[in-house]
């Protein structure tokens, strides 16, 4: 799971149909990506962390 990514979300309003969109995939499994059920790529995390309003870092947004 990744605690930072998830409290940003709510910090910045961002939803998980708007995170599942930017990488192309259905929110199931973006729900299982963030939850760490499945692997999430780097690319995957490039385009999530541009959803942002804040310069979060990937180190950040991604740590576990």
């Amino acid at each position: 799971m990744y605690k930072n990514l998830k409290a940003e979300m709510l910090k910045q309003d961002i939803t998980l149909a708007q995170i599942a969109l930017a990488i192309n995939k259905k929110p199931d499994t973006t729900d299982r990506k963030i939850n760490g059920k499945i692997n999430i790529n780097i690319e995957e995390c490039k385009a999530i962390a541009k959803l942002f309003i804040k310069d979060n870092t990937l180190e950040y947004l991604f740590a576990r």
